[in-house]
């Protein structure tokens, strides 16, 4: 705070003089006499070698696995399992799950295919009686509408015609009858009146005449009713009879749709029932299959369980008889001999030290002494996921990094110390990290000055080794600067006429 103070007062002059005097009873009364400052711990800044890298550690891995899972559903019990390590060829096998619950499950699953089964084509055979049903109706239908169209027909073109000329036969009949029942009357008075004929005669022919009078009267009412009412009658009777065939030759087709799509809907509801029932037997039956787990290559067996509880995640359990797996768990590792890699996770804050390709020297813990050289091949795009959860204010990324494995002697899941190497200055200037301040995130050393109090430079800086940390510009060889520089105030500001950071170099 003081060094700050006066490193303003240094650079405006107009409180150089009274400023130095206020400063000089600051510093008398805050800090110490300058006697006591002399003994705070300096650092000599000199040139030399320094190299910047990233120190992690991480586990040897495979680069390419057959990674066997748990295809079954829900937590199932793993009753055998092989040894890990163990050497296997293709079709040994691995693991076997209890598989007891699956085959009762695929038992009472076959009931229920053939009652399905029962029930589909019981649906089969009533579409077809009910097809043939609605055919049969249609047919019959049909021939009652054929029949009353011929009923019509032939009143109206058999029928009518005949009955009013039999009327009209009758009606003419009836006149003759009369005008020869007349004639005979008016014959027999004649004859009466010369008494050449009984009354009982004359009565007898005006009896005919009168006979033959009601008889053309009856014959003209006849023809009169049949043609002004039992015509209008039949027609109509046989019109609506007609109609009706009509209306149920046309209600026989909607009921024999309606009828067919209920018939058709039952047999897709039963015919899917069946297809659920069937894939339901087939899931069982590969499940029951999937309960013995078989290696589909040659290979040494992993335990899944021995990476991840390398990698500290708290939730994995050993793989071991009486142990159980969730569906899609993944169970059991086959290296394949295609090479391996070391997987490592760096912290956020030294992402900006790695460049892809960097060189690697790695050294495994197992194997004392050998040293392998490798090259940082990927870099995570987002946080690990797993750390995240168990420490969301911690964010890694994890990356990969490809050496040569030739030694038989590596296993998955050695663990190892790692060194990224990003840069190699071979004469640069360097600081301790702890000698350095930031002030409005603008970089400071403090330099003991004449009077025996610190006074801050701002200096520009390169990339750091968590250690120590490439001067670029603000410092020369033989300066001395504060180990344990103070502590800026936080409400502090950044001078005005103070240069802004450069990038990292």
């Amino acid at each position: 705070m003081f060094g700050h103070i006066k490193y303003w007062v240094a650079k405006h002059p107009i409180f150089s003089t009274l400023g130095f005097l206020v400063l000089g009873a600051i510093g008398w009364n805050l800090s110490a006499r300058p006697a006591e400052r002399n003994d705070e711990p300096l650092y000599t800044v000199a040139q030399g070698p320094l190299t910047i890298s990233v120190t992690t550690t991480g586990s040897v891995q495979s680069k390419e696995n057959v990674i066997l899972k748990s295809e079954l559903e829900g937590n199932n019990t793993i009753i055998w399992v092989v040894d890990e390590g163990k050497t296997v060829k293709a079709g040994d096998l691995l693991l076997e799950f209890d598989a007891s619950d699956i085959d009762q499950k695929r038992k009472e699953q076959e009931v229920t295919v053939i009652s399905a089964q029962s029930a589909m084509d019981i649906a089969k055979e009533k579409l077809d009686i009910t097809k043939d049903d609605g055919d049969t109706a249609l047919i019959d239908a049909k021939i009652e509408l054929e029949l009353a169209e011929l009923d019509l027909r032939k009143f109206e073109e058999g029928e009518m015609p005949q009955k009013i000329r039999e009327c009209n036969t009758d009606i003419f009949l009836a006149q003759e009858d009369l005008n020869r029942a007349r004639d005979k009357c008016e014959w027999s008075r004649k004859l009466a009146a010369e008494k050449f004929i009984t009354e009982t005669e004359l009565q007898t022919d005006e009896t005919a005449t009168r006979r033959a009078e009601a008889t053309l009267e009856k014959s003209l009412l006849s023809l009169n009713v049949y043609t002004n009412y039992t015509i209008y009658k039949e027609r109509a009777q046989l019109a609506s009879a007609l109609r009706r065939a009509k209306r149920k030759v046309d209600r026989t087709r909607w009921q024999n749709s309606a009828n067919y799509r209920q018939g058709e809907s039952d047999l897709i509801s039963k015919t899917r029932a069946y297809e659920r029932a069937t894939n339901r037997l087939a899931e069982l039956e590969f499940q029951l299959a999937k309960s013995r787990i078989f290696a589909p290559t040659n290979g040494i067996v992993l335990y899944a369980t021995t990476l991840q509880i390398s990698r500290r995640q708290w939730w994995a359990q050993p793989l071991r008889a009486g142990a159980t797996a969730n569906r899609r768990q993944e169970l059991i590792y086959l290296p394949l001999k295609s090479g391996m890699i070391v997987e490592t996770l760096i912290p956020e804050s030294s992402l900006n030290k790695l460049v892809s390709g960097m060189q690697a020297v790695m050294h495994i813990d197992a194997l004392p002494g050998a040293v392998f050289h490798g090259k940082l091949t990927k870099i995570a795009l987002l946080p690990d996921g797993q750390s995240a959860f168990l420490n969301p204010d911690l964010k890694l990324y994890k990356c990969e990094i490809a050496f040569d494995a030739s030694d038989t002697r590596l296993r998955s899941g050695m663990s190892c110390s790692i060194e990224l190497i990003r840069e190699v200055y071979e004469d640069v200037l360097a600081i301790p990290l702890q000698c350095v301040v930031r002030i409005a995130g603008v970089p400071y050393v403090y330099l003991m000055g004449p009077n025996g109090f610190p006074e801050p430079r701002q200096i520009t800086l390169g990339l750091d080794n968590n250690r120590m940390v490439r001067v670029i510009d603000g410092l020369e060889s033989g300066e001395k600067i504060l180990l344990a520089p103070p502590l800026p105030d936080e409400k502090e500001e950044k001078p005005e006429d103070s240069p802004e950071m450069p990038e990292n170099g």
